[in-house]
């Protein structure tokens, strides 16, 4: 069976709380930081995103070939997180962020948004 093997960082302000993981919609788990996790799914296309309370990360929908794929989770730092806070027009980026970790074979990843 293949797997989504995800992993976060160590940037960000939420040292001490575990962001929420989420394959094709269900939550399947919860990541703490410097965390590596490994889910079993099914060969082919899943959506995954990440969320802290009511932020999330961007979703992205990868092909997961026999193999498996490997994500990386990060949120923003402490002053990121301290000048997103301040501004009143905020709400174009995402606190967290979830990408291809490595090298990435270009036709797994579909579609990031």
């Amino acid at each position: 069976m293949a797997a989504i093997r995800l992993e976060r960082g160590t940037k960000g302000a939420n040292m001490f709380r575990k962001f929420k993981v989420f394959i094709d919609d269900e939550c399947v788990g919860k990541i703490k930081r410097g965390g590596k996790l490994e889910f079993p799914v099914a060969e082919g296309m899943h959506e995954v995103y990440c969320q802290i309370d009511w932020e999330q990360s961007n979703k992205i929908a990868v092909e997961v070939p026999a193999a498996g794929v490997d994500l990386l989770v990060n949120s923003k730092g402490l002053r990121e997180s301290a000048e997103r806070s301040l501004d009143p027009d905020d709400g174009g980026d995402k606190y967290l962020t979830l990408s291809l970790l490595g090298n990435p074979d270009s036709s797994s990843l579909i579609i990031e948004n």
